[in-house]
């Protein structure tokens, strides 16, 4: 098992010394978010707490993923960074591509990408993208940036995104893990056919079983249950060792924690209920620290 955790809403200023301090204590990743603006009126209700309502102010600072990542892995050798999720479908694949490979390139390859295709609908009419697309042509995207990975000259002539042969360098040195989020049926049959692995947001371990038999149902489905694949879980009620390692045992490959959170919080009281919780720096420090010594070291 490897373990990770996510510095939403953690301000900025604090990023460099909890990746340091993660770095040091063998946590394996840190995830960060993707949110280009925040409309002060959404369309929709916001798909993952209770009630619809967003739980984060809107003015909250939220680095780009890529400077926030470039940020982190400046002062940092092992551990490994993703965004989580970047809504691919909001942006040029091309650009999105060339912003992954430049990342890669001074991050030494310590990288894996979640994609998610965004929820609002301000998003895509102010960015000049149609929503009603946004499943095939993040479809497309994906095989985009799996195919320039490989190097060299490369075409696509998909129905969303074309052109001709073109180069882009670099390029990483080892393919960079695609991980594909929501939790919708359209979205573990995407993280089924075309991910390296399936990223989730936040589900109470009684409700493991059930997921992973949809997902391994849908692998199956597209002749993939052979083929490497990690899943990414935050499950907050998992709060012991044998929890954990019950969850590896069903094939839960990453866990990502909030080590600075109040323990025993459940899946229905929200995402927000754990991220809103930002003790001190130091708190956070040792909180990383004290999840190390007292579960990762002895998993």
């Amino acid at each position: 098992m490897r373990f990770g955790f996510h510095i939403f809403m953690v301000p900025p200023s604090e990023h460099q010394e909890l990746a340091r301090t993660a770095d040091a204590w063998g946590w394996d990743s840190i995830q960060v978010a993707d949110a280009p603006f925040f409309p002060e009126k959404v369309s929709v209700p916001y798909p993952y707490t209770p009630d619809g309502s967003r739980f984060w102010p809107l003015d909250v600072e939220v680095l780009d993923p890529w400077i926030a990542i470039t940020n982190m892995a400046a002062v940092t050798r092992r551990v490994r960074f993703l965004p989580s999720v970047l809504r691919l479908a909001i942006r040029q694949p091309l650009l999105e591509a060339k912003n992954l490979f430049s990342v890669a390139a001074v991050a030494n390859d310590r990288l894996a990408v979640g994609v998610g295709l965004a929820w609002m609908p301000e998003e895509f009419k102010w960015l000049g993208q149609d929503m009603k697309t946004r499943g095939a042509r993040q479809d497309e995207a994906i095989q985009i940036v799996r195919l320039l990975m490989q190097g060299g000259f490369q075409e696509f002539h998909g129905k969303h995104y074309d052109f001709d042969r073109l180069i882009m360098a670099p390029v990483p040195k080892k393919p960079i893990p695609i991980y594909v989020g929501g939790t919708t049926t359209p979205a573990l049959k995407r993280a089924a056919r075309l991910g390296d692995g399936w990223v989730s947001v936040i589900h109470n371990k009684e409700d493991v079983p059930g997921i992973l038999a949809e997902l391994n149902g849908y692998r199956r489905e597209y002749g993939r249950e052979n083929v490497p694949f990690d899943i990414m879980m935050h499950c907050p009620n998992a709060d012991t060792l044998d929890d954990i390692r019950r969850l590896e045992d069903m094939g839960i490959t990453d866990l990502q924690v909030t080590p600075w959170s109040m323990p025993g919080i459940l899946a229905e009281m929200g995402v927000g209920t754990i991220m809103q919780q930002q003790p001190p720096l130091e708190v956070k420090i040792e909180a990383i620290k004290r999840y190390a010594d007292q579960v990762i070291a002895k998993l």
